[in-house]
């Protein structure tokens, strides 16, 4: 590997104690685990399904960006980089996951708020991957990152409503365990299928073609509209929830994650094209 200069943004560990750098260390898993959409399955799958439907052009694009590595691998980077102590992971990156849409608005009454969002920083990394004269480095973070950004935004629980930080702060019980809406939406949903990747992909890696071009042909405020809509239906009686609430949800969990493949292929197609 080649030998690089360290970035000014990286923090100098030196000047932290051992107890500084345990309470950093600690913070940051926490981070981490509070708020990672789809979980490392929905994220896998959904970027595998998402390199079936690109067109030969974007696969050859997305290769000269980031070699071998597959899509299913680069859909959970951005999760994984939450560990990361540098300021943009800490300080910039965190409200690229998520928009926040109030019932009854839709995300042109709101906007984005100071920090930006997902729209905002899919919008930024558009610029990066048609931009000539960008960074080999800054496109495959945005190439990454956009992927993620896709996935996330088709996830109810990263489509906000501002007042419980996507679902994380409804507390309930699973199988005799604490957990929180956000984290069911994550992962529990998708984990009671007890689907390895291939057994999904096979069952629902493909969808049909009048409604994958109906997919294709919508834009990330119409991805916001629906998971808004979904967000505030999904909402538990009670602090409990079973087999039942699972098993009654799985089929939207499926659709959202083929929805979301579909999407991100068509949003690589367009921006992609004719890039260099």
């Amino acid at each position: 590997r080649n030998k690089m200069t360290k970035p000014r943004y990286l923090l100098d560990r030196k000047a932290f104690s051992s107890l500084d750098r345990f309470f950093l260390v600690l913070g940051l898993c926490l981070l981490a685990c509070q708020a990672q959409a789809w979980g490392p399955q929905g994220h896998r799958v959904a970027g595998t399904m998402t390199w079936d439907y690109l067109s030969e052009e974007s696969r050859a694009r997305v290769r000269a960006l980031i070699g071998d590595e597959s899509l299913a691998s680069a859909s959970n980077w951005a999760d994984r980089m939450r560990s990361n102590p540098s300021p943009y992971w800490q300080r910039q990156a965190g409200p690229y996951h998520y928009v926040t849409v109030p019932p009854g608005k839709t995300y042109a009454d709101v906007g984005a708020p100071g920090k930006g969002d997902a729209m905002t920083a899919l919008a930024e990394f558009r610029h990066i991957l048609r931009d000539p004269a960008a960074a080999r480095v800054r496109k495959q973070l945005a190439l990454r990152f956009s992927l993620h950004i896709i996935q996330d935004l088709h996830q109810p629980m990263h489509v906000g409503n501002g007042r419980d930080r996507g679902g994380n702060d409804i507390r309930l019980r699973l199988a005799g365990e604490g957990t929180n809406l956000h984290r069911v939406w994550d992962s529990a949903i998708l984990a009671h299928a007890s689907l390895a990747d291939a057994q999904w992909l096979a069952s629902y890696g493909s969808v049909e073609p009048a409604l994958a071009a109906q997919w294709r042909n919508s834009g990330p405020e119409t991805w916001i509209e629906e998971s808004a809509a979904l967000r505030d239906r999904v909402y538990p009686d009670g602090d409990v929830v079973d087999g039942d609430y699972l098993d009654s949800w799985l089929p939207a969990v499926h659709s959202r994650l083929q929805a979301s493949a579909v999407r991100g292929a068509a949003w690589l197609d367009s921006v992609l094209a004719g890039s260099d």
